[in-house]
């Protein structure tokens, strides 16, 4: 006699390498832990959104920085546990349990590196609110509190969404904006993409990088890495997905 295995249900996007680490951490934790798990990945979950409701399984593990998915798991009738960004707003966190990236420990980690270099001007590349990055947004005000904390002259560029018809003019904003900056002046980008954007303008500019600037990008992407990432804890959505199974809380699992 076969014993009931647990489905859970992954809704995290291959094309990210966040949302890979985290399906990664998953199996690994899976491995471990011998878990009686039957996983299933939607390859192209968002073509089928609007019956997500008919294919959940027993327990969903999703990427709660993506606004859709979490609408749509908005009346869900099984357990789930969020990934996603921390907000500095209590009541911006979603109804069900989270396990969240800390975005101000990320950029406090970014300005204490540059400022055990002697770097005392900063400044902070993130992203438009048009874009609807929740987790970039969060990362702005963290560096905004930090540079006031400290006393310092923060200056902020969001900067432009890039695609292919607008990349020329995104990047000569970019150049104008590096212009004005005082040298020795420590840039903290939003994420690792960001941050090879700014090294680009550099390169073009001939502005030498860390002599006149310093650049640190957030993200720990899977390309050569260019600043200090704290890797979010990606094993601990699974174990926080199979105590739920087990009918605990996620603050008793996660400590």
């Amino acid at each position: 006699m076969f014993t009931k295995r647990h489905r859970i249900t992954l809704l995290f996007n291959a094309n990210k390498a966040y949302d890979r680490q985290v399906v990664e951490g998953v199996g690994e934790y899976l491995q471990a832990s011998q878990s009686e798990w039957d996983i299933f990945i939607e390859e192209d979950f968002r073509a089928r959104i609007d019956k997500i409701k008919d294919w959940l399984g027993d327990g969903v593990i999703a990427d709660f920085d993506d606004k859709q998915i979490e609408q749509a798991l908005a009346d869900v009738d099984v357990p789930i546990v969020g990934v996603g960004g921390s907000y500095h707003l209590a009541e911006s966190y979603p109804p069900v349990h989270y396990i969240a990236t800390d975005n101000y420990a990320l950029v406090e980690s970014a300005f204490l590196h540059l400022k055990e270099k002697g770097v005392n001007r900063f400044a902070f590349y993130g992203l438009p609110e048009s874009s609807g990055k929740r987790w970039a947004t969060e990362r702005e005000y963290a560096f905004r509190q930090l540079v006031a904390e400290e006393k310092y002259r923060g200056v902020v560029y969001q900067g432009l969404e890039t695609a292919p018809e607008n990349w020329q003019h995104a990047q000569n904003r970019l150049a104008d904006w590096l212009q004005t900056l005082p040298p020795q002046t420590g840039i903290i980008a939003v994420t690792d993409a960001r941050a090879r954007h700014i090294l680009q303008v550099c390169e073009h500019l001939h502005i030498p990088v860390p002599e006149k600037l310093c650049v640190i990008g957030i993200d720990n992407e899977e390309t050569d890495p260019l600043s200090v990432a704290c890797r979010p804890f990606f094993g601990r959505s699974g174990r926080a997905a199979n105590g739920l199974s087990g009918g605990k809380t996620v603050a008793s699992i996660i400590r």
